[in-house]
């Protein structure tokens, strides 16, 4: 084999050894994310729901009403103005189905990373957002023996304060903090982290939680 075949030859395969890598790499995304950036708008206000069931309703209210003033909770979350946005842009998304009984929200698919300038925060939504129906947020315990539906923090489920800190717990997951990290890391079916989540937020939103009993 002459030089210059062999030159050909290790090109050649170079570069389907570049385009083997490349597929590799798309085919073993998990998610697709598409990245858009809003204009500066004015601050949000409350949303006007046609189709919403009355728990959802009320839950997303009380949680707009904690995060609309200058508190703890909206500290946290960067703020009333960029944590209502996020709040809006999050609740308008969500489906009320049945899954497994111990898991309270569910979110998946394709991710959407807004950058919104009025704010100078970056938030996440996915494509598939459910709210468990045989869950804590809608399910009481009719019996104090049983372990499902299982407490939100402090809180039985089923409450008001239960169900707004069920949605302040996954607005955590959407929003990016100042190290660029997630306020809150991914808990999926990771029951540790997902406690260690939901008592960090009730520690920053405990006062005003507990003004919904």
């Amino acid at each position: 084999m002459s030089l210059w075949t062999s030159s050909i030859l290790s090109l050649v395969l170079l570069q389907t050894a570049q385009l083997q890598a490349q597929q590799l790499n798309e085919d073993s995304k998990v998610v697709a994310i598409d990245e858009v950036a809003i204009p500066a708008a004015e601050p949000p206000r409350p949303l006007v729901f046609a189709k919403r069931d009355w728990d959802l309703k009320q839950a997303y209210f009380d949680v707009f009403r904690i995060l609309s003033n200058q508190n703890t909770c909206s500290s946290f979350y960067g703020g009333p103005r960029s944590a209502t946005t996020v709040l809006n842009s999050f609740v308008t998304l969500v489906k009320s189905e049945p899954l497994v009984r111990d898991v309270s929200f569910q979110m998946q698919g394709r991710l959407t990373v807004v950058h919104d300038p009025s704010t100078r925060r970056s938030y996440r939504l996915f494509q598939t957002i459910i709210v468990n129906t045989d869950g804590s947020f809608y399910q009481r315990r009719t019996d104090v023996m049983l372990k499902f539906p299982p407490d939100v923090g402090d809180f039985a489920p089923g409450t008001r304060p239960a169900r707004a800190l069920i949605l302040l717990h996954e607005l955590g997951h959407l929003i990016e903090g100042e190290d660029g990290a997630w306020l809150l890391p991914d808990d999926g079916f990771n029951k540790p982290q997902s406690k260690a989540n939901t008592l960090r937020v009730q520690q920053a939103c405990r006062k005003e939680l507990e003004r919904l009993k």
